[in-house]
């Protein structure tokens, strides 16, 4: 018999606000159509972002520049200050105006995975409910290397009690629930059902969650520093924030953002800060995999890159995707080696 999710597939999409390299934006655009998504929204919070160009050339995808026009008109003068504020008005002006069944809201530096088809994945959610996709989160049992999409994936520890600190020791402290990120999934909603914040679906802004359920099969990967050098820039970026990194971080990242700042060389240590979160010991590894909580989950973005927009054909190489952002991370490092100078010098 063919099931209903089968026989009547819901028409489903994803909403990102991005500012991450082509490569990365381009790979996420094409896996998520090339699993099913009819549409994927993407909202530049560079307006001038090169990669909105090439964005623009797949088909599927649907590019918004996130310029002073776009916030004027979305009610906001000047733009929200506070990076998930801007992502929660991007994806909420998509849900009320989308005529898909179903929104996913997500991060480039996410994939969606499915076990099959996602009509399997929805078919028990009530109306005024929500799909909670729990996260995983992708770690190594060997040198970061090869392909950006790369490595095994770690679920949270939250239900097992002790184990974090029996497995991770010391680092322990550095993690939530043994996640060097977050740990509470992302939703796929219903258009026009609530507000669509960052983890869940609401009734309103501010408001009451909306009852949720979780997902049987599908997962998150979330690539948390796509590189290690990737994940030190992307929290020597987050320390320029300053006090708005309290409302974006947990106390974990903090400590960590706080021990890259205390370094000599911040770029080296945020490297090695990297590979002692997300590099696992043979032991580690066998001990999250007997209580389930590491898995591989295959995905072949250059696949979908190929079926999708094969003449764009980026580099998915881990050693590229560095030189993008090389010059980058050495200036922030060398901006806080000078800070700390000076700061030495006036004290």
């Amino acid at each position: 018999m063919v099931s209903t999710a089968q026989a009547n597939p819901p028409r489903w999409g994803v909403v990102a606000t991005v500012r991450e390299p082509s490569v990365l934006i381009v790979g996420f655009a094409c896996h998520h159509l090339s699993i099913g998504a009819e549409t994927v929204h993407l909202f530049f919070d560079v307006p001038t972002d090169p990669a909105a160009k090439l964005a623009a050339r797949i088909p599927g995808v649907q590019v918004t520049l996130c310029d002073a026009a776009y916030w004027e008109a979305a009610g906001f003068s000047p733009p929200p200050a506070l990076q998930t504020k801007r992502q929660t008005v991007n994806a909420n002006r998509v849900m009320a105006q989308s005529d898909l069944d179903w929104l996913l809201h997500t991060d480039a530096d996410e994939l969606l995975w499915l076990p099959g088809a996602l009509g399997d994945e929805v078919a028990g959610v009530p109306e005024g409910s929500w799909l909670h996709i729990p996260n995983v989160e992708r770690c190594w049992t060997g040198p970061p290397g090869g392909d950006i999409y790369g490595g095994v994936f770690r679920g949270p520890l939250h239900d097992h009690s002790g184990l974090s600190e029996l497995v991770y020791g010391k680092r322990a402290a550095a993690l939530s629930g043994g996640m060097g990120g977050y740990s509470a999934g992302k939703a796929m909603a219903r258009p026009g059902e609530g507000f669509l914040a960052i983890h869940k679906v609401r009734d309103a802004e501010g408001g009451a969650a909306r009852p949720a359920v979780e997902a049987p099969g599908a997962r998150i990967l979330h690539f948390d520093g796509i590189t290690p050098a990737h994940w030190a820039l992307k929290n020597l970026r987050y320390a320029t924030q300053g006090t708005a990194m309290n409302q974006l971080l947990n106390k974990q990242r903090m400590a960590s953002i706080g021990a890259i700042l205390q370094a000599q060389n911040p770029e080296r240590a945020g490297s090695r800060v990297y590979e002692a979160l997300y590099r696992l010991s043979e032991g580690e590894a066998d001990a999250l995999t007997e209580v389930g909580a590491l898995a591989t989950y295959p995905v072949d973005v250059a696949g979908a890159v190929a079926a999708v927009a094969p003449e764009l054909a980026p580099d998915f190489s881990m050693a590229a995707f560095d030189r993008l952002h090389a010059a980058e991370l050495a200036a922030h490092s060398r901006s806080i080696v000078r800070q700390k100078r000076r700061a030495r010098r006036n004290g």
